[in-house]
């Protein structure tokens, strides 16, 4: 018997997150962020700053606090980020792509 009302509250339990609405973004703290140019336009809400893709694929790297990696986070058209201090909230849509040690400088560099 206990076991079959333990079963019971954890599908109940798992079925209430799973349920859940979602905020809608995510949020990153970070040292440094690097917004690739031409492809981002910014609104100041003092003291925040509101980032805005202009273009498909418009790609943000982040450095977090206490890593050595940026992490690339690219965007659709019109997905925003909100930077606050060193807090970004993220719009949910973005995808990452894997930490590198180089970030932009990599992106940047002319083909040799």
């Amino acid at each position: 018997m206990r076991v079959t009302v333990s079963i019971v509250l954890g599908i109940l339990c798992l079925s209430l997150l799973l349920s859940a609405d979602t905020l809608g973004f995510v949020e990153q703290k970070f040292s440094d962020l690097h917004f690739e140019r031409g492809q981002w336009s910014r609104t100041e809400h003092s003291p925040c700053y509101t980032y805005t893709a202009t273009m498909d694929g418009a790609i943000v790297d982040v450095l977090r606090i206490g890593m050595g990696n940026f992490v690339p986070f690219k965007a659709t058209k019109g997905l925003r980020v909100m930077v606050c201090g060193s807090v970004a909230a993220f719009d949910e849509g973005f995808e990452t792509g894997l930490p590198s040690a180089g970030g932009m400088a990599q992106r940047r560099s002319p083909p040799h």
